[in-house]
Parts: C-alpha cells; structure tokens; sequence
C-alpha cells in the first residue's frame, strides 16, 4: 500500500513540469506565429549565436599559411614568386542591411550599387563577386565589418620570366611542384619545414632543420645570360625554319649552368597549355648523334696516347681521319673520359651508364657539356648544378652549397689534362676573339619498315677566354626532314658559329665578380605590378611550331607616348595607358616574345 501511494506522488511531481513546458510552448509558438520572422531573420539569429559561441571558444584562430619560398637566380632576381589573392564573396543570408553593403562593396568589384542590391535581394546563395583581389583591397573590405562579406585568401604562383628558364623552374599544379626545381624541391618550398635529406647538397651549418617559417631558394643561373640565349635562339631557330633546339652555358672549371635553354619551349603560368613534347627537358633526355663530336675525341685521345713526351699532333689526313685509331680504339677512350656516364644534377638527371652488353650507347646534350667540359679543365668529369644555395626567413641566414656535395671524377691524368686543354683545340683557336669556336654537323637516316626517316642535327661548341676558359657555350638545332639548304650568311653552320662566338663575346665583356648578399632583398614591386597586370590581360599563348620569326616587346622606357605608338603601331596591339608625361614602365618587358599576346599596358609619369 505504501509502494503505491509513492508511486502516484511520484507521476505528479513528473506531470507538473511536463504541463508547464507545454503551456510555454503554446505560448512561445503564438508570439512567433504573430511576429512572421523570415526565414532570412531566423538564419540570422541562429548565426549570431553560433558567432558569439565561437569567438568565445578556446584556443587561437589559424594564422595565414606561409607563401611558398621564391626562386631566385645568382642575383637575387626572381624568377619564380608566390602571392596572396583574395575573392571576395557574400552571403545574403547573413547580410543586415543590403543596401550598405551594395553601396560599400561595388567599388571593389566595378559595378553599380543598385545592381548588385538587386542581386543580393534575389538570392539566397554564396556567392563570388570578384576574384585577384590584393591585400590592401582584401584589408579595407574586412575594416568594413559587413556581416555576410568575406574575403577567402590563395596563394598563387607566377613566373615574371615567362619562359625564361621554364624547363629549370617547372611548374605547379594544385599546389604542388610537379617538375622542374618546383617538383624536386616542392617540400623545401611549402615552408613546413624539412631536413637535410630534402635538399643534401645543402650545408645546414649544423642545423637539424630549417625552413621552418619559409626558405627561398637561390639558383646559379644568370637571368640575363639566359634571356639574352633564348632570344637569340628562337630568333634563329625561325629565320632557319627549325624548331627542335637546346642551349648550354656552364662554367666548367666549377659545373654551374648559368643557362639552359629548350627550344620548343612554354610558359610555366600557363603550362596547361602547352603539350607535353614542349615540356621535356631535352637537354639531359634527347638524343645527339655521337659523330658531331667525333673530331674533338679523336685529337684528345691522339693527345693522350703521345703523353707527355710525344711527337706535336699532326693535322688529320684523308688516309688517317681519326688518327689512325680503330673504331674499338675510340670506344675505350670514350669509356675512360666516361662520355657515357649518368648525369645525376642536383634538379635534373639524365640517363645512366649504360649496362655490358647492351646496344651502341647514346649521348645527351648534357653528357656532351660535361665530356668538352672535362677536357679544358684539366680532366676533371664535374656533374653540373642549377641550386646554389638556400635563404632560411626564420634566421635570416642564407645557407650555402656543400663543398662536398660536387662529384668531380678525375678522368684523365692532371698534368696530360692541362696538356689536352693547350693542344686540343688548336685547329678551332680564334686568336682574335680570345675564344674557341667549333661546328659540326650529321644526317641520320632510320629506316622503319617501308619508310625512312631523316634527322638534320647541328652543334657549336664554344670556350672563352681561350686559355683559362670561363664560360663553355653547347648549342644544338634539329631538324626532322629534308630540303635544298642555301650557303648564304644567314644559314647553316656559318649562321650558328657566327651567333655562338657573338654570344661568348657579350659574356666575356659583361662578366662581373659582384658580391652576393645574404639576405633576400624585398619583394619587387614591379614584378608584384606585372603578376596583377597579366591577371587581368587576355593573354593567349599559342606553344608550337616555329614557322616564321617571333616579335619581341620594344624598349619604349624614357619615350614619349607619341614614339611609343609608333614604336607599337606593327604589332597591331590594343594598348592601355596610365598616367601622363614619358612612359616609365611597359608590360610585356622589352624583349619578351609577343606570341600570342595582342594587348599591352604602358605606364607614364611627368617626373
């Protein structure tokens, strides 16, 4: 009796409060069926709350990542660079009042207040209303503090050299390096953080890590040797209708390329576009056919086989063309200076050694500058580099090469390599110049089955000064069919040894021993001007066959906008001006291949 009077006080004590909730209930749905909130109005409580329990929640909202590290050349210029861009979007469900918002916000994205009120209105989506915006437009968006406006951030990568150097730099994709310096030091380049093992040619100066809070990294390229090759490359490439090519300049006693040039080549920010025969690397993975340099090992092996002692090397005769040496001869010479051998950089890699018993080996464009390249610096086999050292922005230090990370192999004996670098190129000595100058050319025929196919391959090779040789210049050009050639100036092998010793000659003249700092400059304004002027032109490029010569960008800096004109008036160019008085900056920069662009931006100033 007593269980079941307990029972029943206790379904009382239960009951009460539940009556009480539902008549709190009833009465709350009266009050808000009477008001008729919106949808729109509810969003916006219900987002109030979730802001005011989120800005009260612990720990630290996430900092902005760090930008990918910039690659330099020897000078500190920049040749591959990050920024912050911004895209401003709205939320109409969040937005209070519209009308300030649309009166605010349409300056930022060229557009009329009442417009885009109207389109705040009748939308209740995300939406993106404008896109690159920089971080001073993307600051004085957020000082506004409009509800329902937001400025997103990414990072963006951009090339100021176009295709200056793009099969050294490479490209991105989503984020991420995929070839080039970018692919093989993509982790050196986010910024996270990384070990010696990410980057061993490297001194780390007893660091366990660096790059902590960014790392740059510094290359040994010239930037304006390599633009000065490649402009002169492409433009003879066109004018002798080929379009198949590469470029060397290393300095041999030390295995720094100072440039490296691919012809047909492409632009690393639009690098979808180009195919993907463009984007090889045809230096160190194309094929050369051995015989262009055959003159050149025949008289170093001759040399090598007098010694020290022997007989002055006698010109080559028609009854003894390699010296009187056997083809077997030949072939163990080249095997002992390692013509052949792999060339592992430390960004690119060539083919390896080949294996015993395998078919007549092949011969890169790379293994035939690291082979001339043994042969005038005292027989020393240097595998060449492109990354010098490296800026770390946590201690502001800049970390330099390894002096043990160079493989250097001595292939000949030290004082017959200085005896082959005085007599080897006696025949090809241009006292005059100061420089040697060697030509060569070879046809190939491949049969393949009914058909047979033709390869035209011609090569300079080049050292200056002639004694104690600073720069070694490797070009060849090919060429896949045939036709009558003319012997006139412009053609031939004439044409590219007078292009290669004019090019030697400007490095010799233009060469500097400037000091380098140790510590990343700031970053250029102009290149910063450049990224956001060719975001917004209607760029096109048009990678491909070279069929006829390609337009440069004119030097118009110091002109007045009348000579400027004229100066444009044949390219057929929309142009925009900004400013008044001389042109002080132009974009594209003087010199730039104009393939596939049809507008340009000139800036003037009175000053």
């Amino acid at each position: 009796m007593t269980r079941s009077l307990r029972s029943k006080k206790n379904k009382r004590r239960w009951f009460l409060p539940l009556l009480f909730l539902v008549i709190l209930l009833t009465a709350a749905g009266t009050v808000l069926y009477r008001i008729h909130p919106s949808l729109q109005d509810i969003g916006r409580i219900l987002q109030s709350a979730v802001g005011k329990i989120s800005s009260h929640s612990a720990g630290q909202s996430p900092a902005e990542p760090v930008l990918r590290g910039t690659v330099y050349d020897r000078k500190w210029r920049e040749m591959a660079v990050s920024y912050r861009l911004y895209t401003l979007a709205v939320n109409p469900a969040e937005i209070v009042d519209r009308h300030e918002v649309a009166q605010q916000v349409a300056r930022y994205i060229d557009e009329q207040p009442e417009r885009l009120e109207a389109k705040l209105k009748n939308s209740q989506d995300s939406m993106v209303l404008a896109e690159d915006l920089d971080d001073k437009e993307a600051e004085e968006i957020k000082d506004l503090r409009l509800r329902g406006v937001a400025c997103k951030v990414e990072n963006v990568r951009f090339y100021p050299g176009h295709t200056a150097a793009s099969h050294v730099l490479g490209f991105m994709g989503d984020g991420v390096g995929l070839a080039g310096v970018e692919g093989k030091y993509d982790t050196v380049l986010q910024g996270n953080g990384f070990s010696k093992a990410n980057i061993p040619d490297i001194d780390f100066k007893g660091q366990e890590s660096l790059g902590t809070e960014g790392a740059d990294l510094m290359l040994t390229l010239d930037l304006d040797m390599q633009r000065q090759v490649e402009n002169r490359f492409r433009s003879y490439l066109a004018a002798q209708g080929a379009d198949k090519g590469m470029g060397l300049v290393i300095e041999p006693g030390s295995g720094r390329i100072l440039a490296l040039v691919n012809q047909p080549s492409f632009n690393p920010n639009y690098f979808w576009k180009a195919s993907e025969s463009n984007r090889v690397n045809r230096m160190y993975n194309h094929v050369l056919n051995k015989e262009l340099i055959r003159p050149i090992l025949a008289r170093a092996a001759a040399i090598e086989r007098g010694g020290l002692e022997g007989p002055a090397l006698l010109p080559p005769t028609v009854a003894a063309p390699d010296y009187g040496f056997a083809q077997e001869k030949l072939n163990a010479f080249e095997r002992q200076i390692q013509l052949y051998g792999s060339v592992f950089g430390n960004w690119e890699s060539g083919p390896g050694a080949p294996e015993q018993g395998e078919a007549e080996p092949v011969v890169t464009g790379v293994q035939v500058g690291v082979t001339l390249a043994s042969l005038v610096n005292g027989g020393w086999r240097i595998t060449p580099y492109v990354v010098d050292s490296l800026y770390d922005h946590r201690s502001k230090k800049r970390y330099e090469r390894s002096n043990e990370a160079t493989e250097k192999i001595h292939v000949l004996d030290p004082a017959l390599g200085v005896m082959i670098r005085r007599d080897l190129f006696t025949n090809w000595l241009q006292e005059r110049d100061n420089m040697v100058a060697f030509t060569a050319d070879s046809v190939q025929m491949r049969r393949e089955k009914q058909f047979s196919s033709f390869s035209i391959q011609e090569l300079f090779a080049g050292f200056a000064p002639a004694k104690q040789p600073k720069f070694l210049l490797l070009m060849a050009i090919e060429q896949d069919h045939l036709y009558p050639k003319t012997n006139d100036k412009g053609s031939g092998l004439g044409a590219l040894e007078t292009m290669g010793k004019e090019l030697l000659a400007g490095f010799v003249k233009n060469q500097t021993a400037e000091a380098v700092a140790d510590v990343a400059p700031e970053r250029s304004k102009e290149n910063l001007r450049q990224f956001f002027i060719s975001k917004r032109l209607n760029y096109r490029e048009a990678p491909g066959k070279v069929n006829e010569p390609i337009s440069t960008m004119p030097q118009m800096r110091g002109m007045s906008l009348r000579k400027g004109l004229q100066q444009l008036d044949k390219y057929r160019m929309k142009v925009r001006v900004n400013g008044s008085g001389r042109i002080v900056a132009q974009y594209p920069l003087p010199g730039q291949p104009l393939l596939g662009v049809n507008e340009c931006i000139l800036t003037l100033d009175t000053k």
